[in-house]
């Protein structure tokens, strides 16, 4: 009886704390997608200079004025080089980026899950603050967590059980016999 009330209350507990954590990884992406917004939008006009001059002398060619400097006598524009392919990369990577979360909700949140150790998902936990937001991703979201913890869970218990019942069967080789 208490066993049967201890497992109520925790698939209870356990249904209710997944889904609030599923209504906040929603949110939680749109906050990402924001900062890799400001990210972008960042990198796009530091880089818009360098295509300017890219445009007057090299028909347009980033590429080629990075390799102009690359090749110069000097060392300031041989390290200016430098300077200019880290943030056409940049630029780069947060294009892609920006493209691979123009995707439906479940590709959008693998690909989150895949940048945990990216410094934009550092950035935006540190900064993030936890809201309620119910709109349908949200609570989708976390209907789905919780239903699939409740569900581990209570295959947890199944098994537990299943367990409990073959050690203490009489016909168990675990318990030797007096």
């Amino acid at each position: 009886m208490l066993l049967a009330l201890l497992r109520r209350y925790c698939l209870k507990l356990v249904f209710a704390l997944t889904l609030l954590l599923g209504l906040q990884i929603p949110n939680f992406l749109q906050q990402y997608e924001i900062r890799l917004d400001g990210h972008y939008i960042e990198a796009k006009n530091h880089l818009l200079e360098y295509q300017m001059i890219a445009d007057r002398h090299f028909a347009g060619d980033l590429q080629a004025l990075i390799k102009k400097h690359e090749n110069s006598d000097e060392k300031s524009f041989q390290d200016e080089a430098f300077v200019i392919k880290n943030l056409f990369d940049r630029f780069n990577a947060l294009q892609a980026q920006k493209k691979r979360l123009n995707a439906p909700l479940v590709e959008r949140l693998l690909f989150l899950a895949g940048q945990l150790n990216n410094p934009l998902f550092s950035e935006t936990q540190k900064s993030y603050n936890a809201e309620i937001v119910l709109n349908k991703n949200a609570i989708s979201v976390g209907l789905v967590f919780a239903l699939i913890s409740s569900l581990l869970l209570e295959l947890l218990f199944f098994m537990s059980a299943l367990l409990v019942r073959k050690v203490f069967s009489p016909h168990s080789k675990i318990i030797p016999r007096q």
